[in-house]
């Protein structure tokens, strides 16, 4: 229940299995908006107790089993609290929680840890009525800060809904840097994952802004540079004038130049280029306290996490897709340890996460698996790989049949040497998938072997391995074209 905006999101999941969210429904309630001494407004309450009664028939017609609901800094800051919390009770169907200014910065905290890769950095959480900074050391909150900043009430407070005019637009800078200028939790030049409704907001205008491939925002690098031109581009226009930005949904186009300024003075501050943008904000955060049961509800490897959740949601044949890993993994280490490639740790990574996943398109149709696959992890996500990662591990997931993967219009998520790299690893994937084409984990290990321009594949199984070695003989052109080798293979009985 924000100071902007009341969200309820449904998870579905098992302890130590998958988790899924299932439902959104946001509501633009503006609690924060038109207060007076410190007392919510009349109207504010109306439009939050109205939100809040249909969510909690949302959930009581839906069987949702249990029910956290969370208020923030308006409800945190409000004079009258008490009579606040009962008009958003829902007539108690609602047991709020009002978050302590700690415990909201913790729940965010949560939700960046246990979906990005920070492990020394910042975590930013911009809201509508609030702030909050923290510090994060080994992947520990160390120390967490509060202020009255958000794009609400800066917009009320010093911007109004009107143009701004540079005097303004200084003003509100001032203001931020006054209020957050002494906390010693901040660092510069450090990793600064960034979330909440208006950095989201934020990164989709980025992306339309810059013809990004993707939609997908989180793990999106927000660009100060480009920040900034979308500072400069809101700045002249009044509110409802912003809608005509692209990206920019109607409910916020009047508070959006509050938030990117609050947003830009502290990268100024911490001296950044660029902030990792978090889709998962503090409701995910008191969702993993659920999930993960524990008092340190932190999840060891956010990665492999990731991967293996994305195949639980997707019923994927774990013995297949595991064996298909271990074999595609030799391939790739025998390949490095003959010096046909770097041995890179991330390409190997990625790859596991390819063969892991390879197979998931089967929940939409055998038919062009390749390609459901495909859509599905790129539509998925995978929290804590950067977007050049995915795209990467979703091309392979198309690549593992038919045509060898190109990256068509993702080039522009992609580095130099990537298309190579995707040859590699997708004939290592290819290979693997060849062999465990009978699915019954007959083919134990595999070596290489190099005489001269050939690279002979020794195959270990305790059975007949006719049909695999048939089917791995098909991709020998794929493998000469990618190694520069030819092919040869020679099964043999253990």
């Amino acid at each position: 229940m924000g100071s902007n905006t009341f969200r309820l999101v449904v998870f579905r999941y098992q302890p130590g299995g998958a988790f899924q969210l299932t439902e959104e429904v946001r509501e633009s309630v503006r609690l924060s908006a038109g207060q007076v001494n410190g007392n919510l407004a009349e109207d504010a309450l109306d439009r939050a107790e109205l939100a809040a009664g249909l969510y909690a028939n949302f959930c009581a017609a839906s069987m949702v089993d249990a029910v956290d609901a969370v208020a923030t800094s308006a409800v945190r800051d409000a004079t009258n609290q008490k009579a606040v919390v009962k008009r958003i009770s829902a007539d108690g169907q609602l047991p709020i929680r009002v978050l302590s200014a700690r415990d909201e910065a913790y729940y965010g905290y949560l939700g960046a840890i246990n979906s990005t890769t920070l492990r020394n950095g910042t975590v930013l959480d911009l809201g509508g009525g609030s702030l909050q900074l923290g510090r994060v050391e080994k992947r520990r909150l160390t120390s967490a800060g509060s202020w009255p900043l958000g794009a609400v009430r800066m917009t009320e407070q010093i911007l109004g809904d009107g143009t701004a005019n540079p005097a303004i637009v200084a003003k509100l800078r001032q203001h931020v840097l006054a209020q957050v200028g002494s906390f010693d939790g901040l660092a510069a030049s450090e990793p600064t994952v960034a979330m909440g409704g208006s950095i989201r907001t934020l990164a989709a205008m980025a992306q339309r802004a810059t013809g990004y491939p993707l939609g997908e925002v989180h793990g999106y690098r927000l660009d100060r540079e480009v920040l900034q031109g979308l500072i400069d581009q809101m700045t002249p226009l009044a509110g409802r004038q912003r809608t005509r930005i692209p990206g920019l949904k109607a409910d916020r186009s009047d508070i959006m130049l509050a938030g990117a300024l609050v947003l830009d003075t502290i990268m100024e501050r911490l001296e950044l280029r660029s902030v990792e943008v978090c889709a998962q904000g503090l409701r995910w955060g008191v969702f993993y306290e659920h999930y993960l049961g524990t008092e340190d509800p932190l999840i060891p490897d956010v990665r492999a996490a990731s991967v293996r959740n994305v195949a639980r949601i997707y019923r994927y044949d774990a013995p297949h897709a595991e064996h298909v890993a271990t074999l595609a993994l030799r391939v790739f280490d025998e390949l490095g340890r003959l010096g046909l490639h770097p041995s890179d740790d991330l390409e190997r990574e990625w790859l596991w996460a390819a063969a892991i996943l390879h197979d998931v398109g089967v929940i939409v149709d055998y038919n062009d698996h390749h390609k459901h696959g495909e859509y599905l992890v790129m539509n998925a996500g995978l929290p804590g790989f950067r977007h050049r990662e995915l795209v990467l591990i979703a091309l392979l997931v198309r690549g593992h049949r038919k045509a060898m993967p190109s990256p068509n219009g993702l080039v522009q998520v992609l580095q130099e040497g990537d298309d190579e790299r995707l040859q590699r690893l997708a004939v290592c994937l290819r290979l693997a998938e060849q062999l465990e084409r009978g699915r019954g984990q007959r083919v134990r290990d595999l070596a290489l072997s190099s005489d001269g321009d050939a690279i002979t594949l020794h195959i270990t199984s305790g059975t007949d391995v006719s049909v695999a070695r048939w089917a791995a003989a098909s991709e020998a052109a794929n493998f000469e074209r990618a190694t520069g080798r030819r092919l040869e293979i020679s099964p043999r009985l253990a």
